[in-house]
């Protein structure tokens, strides 16, 4: 299932060339403080031609945590697919600051060991958070913060870098 959701939005970002002024493509590393475990970031943005707004599809998926217990161990897996929106304020002309909001889908996977019992949990949320990053040509590294507003609620912070195609954002180099 996570490579068919990692080709459609690979697939939904290349499609994204057709008008767009230029689009990126990405990945990080992420934590989330609810799961408590490290996960993989995929993402794809749209650039619009003034440079200062960019939304797309991203995807994480997060490590499987186990719980023990005395008598049983529980796994638990979580992947969120997001759709979100940026807004850049430029600091110099290659760092800038944004605040992002977006939308969530969130499914968790709870399985016990000794059972064939799986309770999966599906919830849709908003997404909440501020980011910065630093661009080095068409590469850009950036940190995030994001806050998920949904009964499967956490945090999430996720450092990484994207590359963007087409039309490159003018800098003093």
């Amino acid at each position: 299932m996570i490579p068919r959701i990692a080709a459609l939005i690979l697939l939904l970002t290349c499609s994204m060339t057709v008008t767009g002024q230029s689009y990126s493509v990405g990945a990080g590393l992420a934590y989330g403080d609810d799961i408590k475990e490290p996960g993989i970031n995929l993402r794809g943005y749209y650039n619009l031609a003034n440079n200062k707004v960019c939304f797309g599809p991203e995807f994480t998926y997060f490590k499987k945590r186990t719980e023990s217990t005395l008598s049983e161990d529980l796994d638990i897996s979580l992947f969120e697919l997001n759709f979100n929106m940026h807004y850049i304020f430029e600091v110099t002309h290659k760092f800038g600051i944004y605040p992002l909001g977006g939308l969530n889908y969130s499914q968790e996977r709870e399985k016990y060991s000794n059972t064939t019992k799986e309770e999966v949990i599906r919830k849709w949320g908003l997404n909440l958070g501020m980011g910065a990053h630093y661009a080095i040509h068409k590469f850009v590294v950036f940190l995030e913060y994001d806050h998920l507003l949904s009964n499967l609620s956490q945090n999430t912070v996720i450092f990484g870098a994207f590359y963007t195609f087409g039309k490159k954002h003018e800098q003093h180099e």
